[in-house]
């Protein structure tokens, strides 16, 4: 079952979006009837976010947060056995969600990137040529700093480096390739790794940030917490990533 109730700031919020799934509503009604609500502007600003939601096209799509007594306040609004049927359930996520947040249950953000990083995995490549991992730092950093990890053994590396041989093929400027040793300093131990000659290091900078970040970084991580079922942090690839990667 999707999650109802998701963290957001270090509080329980819901959106528009789980609402109207929730429901079996359009998103557009949800939405209308959260414009039409007659509240005051306090409380409309204390409890209601209006953001914005990418989907898989690249389209922005409205999107609004709510705390428990902004949803509450919607619930009345709406009619019907539907809304009545499902108030109870969202109101027992939210309360299971306080008290996951109260002791701290939460998946608890790992510092993958970092971590990585500072193990000098790379360090016997030679310093004639570069690695994928070596040049990717800032991607990686963007990722965990902004939407976070919870998994030591993500490798977004990897879907950067299978996106880079994918473009270089028949390029006039692709040279031989070398392998190195990638040293992880976890159960995977060493693993034999391209690199690439220094020539190749301009074409990849620039293709990293024109073209990956821009048109395969979302997908990527859209798709990886889609599969996992992991709602959380897939509200947060919907919500704040759009906004860095135009930033």
């Amino acid at each position: 079952m999707v999650q109802l109730v998701i963290p957001y700031e270090e509080k329980p919020v819901t959106t528009s979006s789980l609402v109207a799934g929730r429901l079996g509503k359009r998103h557009a009604e949800v939405l209308r009837a959260l414009r039409d609500l007659e509240c005051s502007s306090t409380f409309r600003i204390a409890n209601f976010i209006d953001t914005t939601q990418e989907d898989t096209y690249g389209r922005k799509n409205p999107l609004v947060i709510m705390t428990r007594d902004g949803f509450t306040m919607l619930m009345m609004s709406l009619k019907g056995g539907v809304a009545a049927k499902f108030r109870e359930e969202f109101i027992e996520e939210f309360n299971k969600m306080e008290e996951t947040l109260k002791y701290g249950a939460t998946p608890k953000l790992i510092p993958t990137y970092q971590m990585r990083i500072l193990s000098n995995p790379a360090k016997s490549l030679p310093y004639t040529h570069w690695s994928v991992f070596s040049e990717s730092h800032g991607v990686l950093l963007l990722i965990e700093s902004n939407i976070g990890s919870v998994n030591k053994y993500d490798l977004a590396d990897g879907s950067i480096g299978r996106r880079w041989s994918d473009f270089r093929k028949g390029k006039e400027w692709a040279v031989e390739t070398s392998n190195y040793v990638h040293e992880f300093d976890d159960k995977r131990g060493d693993r034999e790794a391209l690199c690439y000659q220094l020539s190749e290091l301009p074409h990849f900078k620039k293709w990293l940030e024109e073209t990956y970040k821009i048109n395969h970084l979302y997908k990527y991580l859209h798709d990886k917490y889609k599969k996992e079922k992991n709602t959380s942090m897939l509200f947060k690839v919907e919500t704040v990533l759009p906004k860095l990667l135009v930033a």
